[in-house]
This record gives C-alpha cells, sequence and structure tokens, in this order.
C-alpha cells in the first residue's frame, strides 16, 4: 500500500507512529493512566513519548464497559444521551482536532421502543493533537521539558434496566518536549 501525507503548514507534520496508526496499523502506545468505574475499564496510550514544534500525535483510550452495560456513540446525543468523548484541558500550543470514533453498532431497547448507537464491545477512543508551530507556540515549548496533559472522559452507561447518572473520569499523559526541536524553537522565535 502506498499513501502520501500533506501538511497545510510546512512546520507541523505527523510522526512515524501516527502515520502507522493511519495507516491501520494498531497503536502500540506508550502507557498512559488507566482506570475503572462501575461500568467500565479504561487505559490511556499515547504514540509519542516526545513532542516537538509541529508534531502530531495521538493519544488513545481504549476502553471496555462491563459485562451488560452499553455507552453511547455519536448519534444518540440526539436522544438526549451523553455521547462517550475525551475533553482535554489543552494549553494554548496544542490544537485538538475532532476524535476518532470506531464504528457503533445500534441498541434496541424495548421498553421504549428506541434505537441508539452504542459500544458493547471493547473499543478505542483515538485523538489526534498538533502542537502548533507558530512562534509563540515554538517560544512556549521552549520554556519546558515536559507536559502533563490532563482531561477527562465524559460518559453515560446503561444496562438493560438501568440509565446510570452522566460520569467523568480523570486521565492523564506525560510527554517530554524534544531537545532539538526546543533550541529550533527558541532560534525561530529570536
Amino acid at each position: 500500500m502506498t499513501s502520501r501525507f500533506f501538511e497545510e503548514f510546512y512546520r507541523e507534520r505527523n510522526t512515524a507512529a501516527n502515520i502507522m496508526l493511519k495507516l491501520g496499523s494498531p497503536l502500540s502506545g506508550i502507557a498512559g493512566s488507566s482506570g475503572e468505574t462501575a461500568h467500565l475499564e479504561i487505559n490511556a496510550s499515547q504514540s509519542d513519548p516526545a513532542i516537538g514544534v509541529g508534531s502530531r500525535f495521538h493519544l488513545a483510550l481504549d476502553i471496555t464497559p462491563k459485562p451488560g452495560m452499553h455507552v453511547y456513540a455519536p448519534g444518540a446525543g440526539d436522544s438526549g444521551y451523553r455521547v462517550i468523548g475525551l475533553a482535554l484541558d489543552a494549553p494554548s500550543f496544542l490544537r485538538v482536532l475532532p476524535p476518532e470514533y470506531p464504528e457503533s453498532e445500534v441498541y434496541y431497547f424495548e421498553p421504549l421502543d428506541e434505537r441508539v448507537p452504542v459500544y458493547q464491545e471493547p473499543f478505542r477512543l483515538v485523538q489526534e493533537v498538533v502542537v502548533e508551530g507558530d512562534q509563540e507556540s515554538s517560544a512556549q515549548i521552549a520554556e519546558i521539558d515536559a507536559l502533563t496533559l490532563t482531561g477527562r472522559l465524559d460518559y453515560q452507561a446503561c444496562d438493560d434496566r438501568v440509565c446510570y447518572d452522566p460520569a467523568s473520569v480523570p486521565l492523564s499523559w506525560t510527554l517530554t518536549v524534544s531537545p532539538l526541536d526546543r533550541r529550533r524553537a527558541l532560534a525561530s522565535s529570536q
């Protein structure tokens, strides 16, 4: 298979791990935080251990609903349910792109004669993030050696009898800042 990747801005570049993910190779990832709720098991990972000016990287959440549970996929918000999603507390030098959701299945809830898109089986939610390549962002990145990116997984889980209150799970990823890119960022900001 041959593929091409073009960036809109010359200073933004896909990492090798990012390209492999886009081509369908599994994201081996660097482990991030993990946790468990009454409804889900969650394992966070990231495509790359280090970031630099203009790099693109992925954050991934491997989510396993507990037996008998489901969470809501895009489209279920139209019926009033909270769609599972990642909310990041991103600094100004990061641009968070729309999340990549896997294909869902339709769940039929007979008592309400309702059909909604859900996830009942293990799935991966992927979030692509871009480190901005402008001079201001370059200067900000040059000031740090590491970045702890925090956020939360928001969801609503139900089983075949009960819809539970919407919940949020705090998450974090730690990334180092590539020294080579930091020196280049300092030079370009002066």
